[in-house]
């Protein structure tokens, strides 16, 4: 198949190369997604660097393609590992004081900027103005209006709000511009024109398909399908797509983000609908010898009905998918776990899920306190776990932080007993010594 990037410019590894290093891959990454709380994907990487964990393959969904192949590049280049992600982030979030202020989350510009040259565009026609006023459609309004004042149900309230938003010229004025531009409801954030030049940090293909790179495979899904498919590092893979720009959009293409993308033909669109991470039968068969998946789920946000003026809608709307997601995600777990037991396959599966009080706010505040959090739970979770206890070159830097003092009675006492336990393999590891 066909990547928008010009490979020629390196030596991609061949199918040889990748199928040795599936095959020998024991310790997996898998950050789940989830927009604004993708801090707790870094706190990870973090805990994962301090204890010199390098993982041999990438399993992501959602804008966890992002921080996977960020991380990805970091680890080939021998860069920091959070080099690219802190790129991002300071691209891409606000201070939480403005943030709180803004109408629209701080990484709509790059997709509403084609919008508005569409608007432009439409509006430098006369023709347009003519369009602005539908004196025919007014008595529709009236009745609308006479059908809700006797009968108030909800249904005829949606009836008299999209008759008076059709019928007025401010609506109108407003719609106008945003259907004509054609590039879906808030602009398209894939390029064909200029495929390097949607993203910041930029991709760097060649680290991505370098030989010594690790497996980085994520899902697709086509529209009009019910199950994904794969695209990942390499370009003559038998069943699975090249990861490319059209590729990483499409499976992150958030349903307020982006409209879908084309590829060969056929569009594609977020696959979070189906698997908010890659933790599908034919990821997980081609990695024969996984022993440690280390998951990073999305909150189970508790807020979903708490909706706020004061929060915005990007907030209210955002709390909402979150609670979708993070439900698809249990099941991607539940059926991730149910086909490598089917498989007779002892692998030990970290969980670090985010916490209730993480926020949808795409704020430089808010991914530093997840972060912080992520960090905690999987350097605890890590110290304490019998499979990944070969892969720890190093003993933490830090003392292990305590729980923070929010958490519940009962976190507490899972706490104190994890915390006896790591006490424990720490005494037999020095006595080992």
């Amino acid at each position: 198949m066909d990547v928008d990037f010009d490979h020629t410019t390196f030596t991609p590894r061949t199918y040889e190369s990748w199928k040795d290093r599936a095959d020998a891959a024991r310790v997996a990454y898998v950050p789940f997604g989830g927009g604004p709380y993708y801090g707790y994907e870094v706190g990870v990487i973090d805990a994962m660097h301090e204890l010199g964990i390098v993982p041999d393959v990438m399993l992501p969904g959602c804008v966890g393609n992002f921080i996977g192949l960020f991380y990805h590049m970091a680890l080939v280049e021998g860069l920091p590992p959070t080099t690219y992600i802190d790129r991002f982030s300071e691209a891409g979030l606000m201070a939480e004081k403005d943030y709180m202020k803004a109408p629209i989350p701080p990484l709509f510009p790059m997709r509403v900027a084609a919008w508005m040259r569409g608007f432009a565009s439409y509006y430098s026609s006369p023709d347009a103005y003519k369009d602005l006023f539908a004196p025919e459609l007014f008595p529709d309004v009236v009745k609308a209006s006479l059908d809700y004042w006797a009968n108030p149900t909800e249904r005829n309230l949606g009836l008299l709000t999209r008759n008076l938003c059709v019928w007025h010229p401010l609506t109108r004025l407003g719609l106008g511009g945003y259907y004509f531009a054609p590039i879906g409801p808030f602009g398209e954030l894939y390029d064909p024109t200029q495929p390097e030049g949607w993203i910041h940090p930029v991709i760097n293909w060649a680290s991505v398909y370098g030989e010594d790179a690790p497996i980085y495979i994520m899902s697709l899904l086509q529209i009009g399908q019910s199950q994904v498919t794969q695209a990942t590092n390499c370009i003559d893979h038998p069943l699975f797509a090249p990861l490319d720009g059209r590729r990483l959009a499409s499976a992150s293409n958030l349903p307020w983000l982006i409209a879908e993308t084309e590829i060969d033909g056929n569009w594609y669109r977020e696959s979070a609908v189906r698997d908010v991470a890659t933790l599908t039968p034919s990821a997980l068969d081609c990695l024969p010898s996984l022993e440690v998946l280390i998951c990073v789920q999305i909150m189970d946000s508790n807020d979903t009905a708490t909706l706020s003026i004061h929060n915005g809608n990007h907030d209210n709307y955002a709390l909402q998918v979150t609670e979708m997601i993070a439900t698809i995600g249990d099941d991607d777990l539940r059926q991730g776990q149910a086909l490598l037991a089917n498989r007779d396959k002892d692998v030990e599966w970290i969980i670090i899920e985010a916490q209730s009080d993480a926020r949808p706010h795409w704020t430089h505040e808010n991914v530093a306190r997840c972060r912080q959090q992520g960090y905690e739970m999987a350097l605890r979770q890590f110290l304490n776990s019998e499979k990944l206890r070969p892969f720890i070159k190093q003993r933490p830097a830090k003392v292990v932080p305590q729980p923070s003092r929010h958490r519940s009675h009962v976190s507490l006492l899972r706490q104190a007993r994890e915390d006896r336990m790591i006490a424990a393999n720490t005494n037999k590891s020095n006595a080992a010594e």
